[in-house]
């Protein structure tokens, strides 16, 4: 029985080396120039240019900036418009809630994909093409299917006893969710934060079919056209790979930092559920 604790170490280990490798990798060659690339790829940390991370900053902060401004929007749109969903599941009786419930969670069976074609028509139909609209409405509307099944099952789980306490002293649904249930919510809100901002972070494909302008792309489309600055040309490998670790930092900074309340929400909604 004693190998296995060791067998799972080893597991461990790997996980952490297949994890941590590459982004070793990226941030060893970010210090480079051309030629030191050129001549060892895989050679950890040789002479350290750091004007390669001028150069990056100066190509991709605006696509970092439009990254927060969506991200941020979104966020303030989608979480309480599932939180407010979630209390209606969680607490409010009504005809067919069950079925409106299971109609929403059959929203994450649809692959993201199968939706580029009605969502990218029904952009253009209000007008939204080219504008941050058209990422933070579809980012606050896709992300409500996975957020209002982690609040319900979080909502449904707090005592019984508070919910009728708050009514019985006359305050009204929307006061018992702001007063009692979302400051006792706030490990599984800041989960649901965090799970919608680093989706937004991510996104490579949306961007890139409703923004032409490239002024308005974020990160994850704007690292491409910043790549595509250099070209063929090798001057640019040193650039390219600080721009990757410029916008990996921020994201990784939020989750370090979160990481705690991310963690409490996702043991909470998986005990309670």
């Amino acid at each position: 029985m004693r190998k296995y604790p060791y067998m799972a170490i080893c597991g461990g280990i790997v996980i952490l080396l297949l994890t941590y490798v590459p982004f070793v990798f990226v941030l060893s060659n970010s210090f480079k120039d051309a030629a030191e690339f050129a001549n060892s790829p895989f050679a950890l940390f040789g002479r350290w240019h750091l004007s390669n991370y001028l150069v990056a900053w100066n190509g991709i902060d605006r696509y970092l900036a439009n990254t927060v401004i969506v991200g941020v929007v979104s966020v303030i749109i989608g979480v309480p418009s599932a939180a407010l969903s979630s209390y209606g599941f969680a607490q409010l009786h009504f005809r067919f809630k069950n079925t409106l419930f299971y109609l929403f969670l059959g929203l994450l069976m649809i692959p993201w994909t199968l939706t580029l074609i009605p969502l990218f028509v029904e952009v253009h139909t209000f007008h939204f093409f080219n504008t941050w609209w058209s990422l933070i409405l579809p980012y606050a509307a896709g992300s409500q299917p996975l957020l209002i099944f982690m609040f319900r099952v979080f909502f449904e789980g707090l005592p019984i006893d508070l919910y009728e306490s708050a009514r019985l002293d006359g305050c009204s649904e929307i006061g018992i969710l702001g007063r009692v249930v979302v400051p006792l919510s706030m490990p599984i809100l800041l989960t649901g934060t965090i799970l919608m901002f680093n989706s937004v972070w991510g996104d490579y494909l949306w961007p890139t079919l409703v923004l032409p302008n490239y002024h308005l792309l974020t990160i994850s489309a704007g690292l491409e056209t910043f790549i595509n600055t250099f070209g063929l040309s090798a001057q640019g490998v040193g650039p390219e790979f600080a721009a990757y670790v410029i916008s990996m930092v921020p994201i990784m900074a939020l989750v370090t930092v979160t990481m705690k309340y991310f963690v409490s929400g996702i043991t909470s909604g998986a005990l309670k559920a």
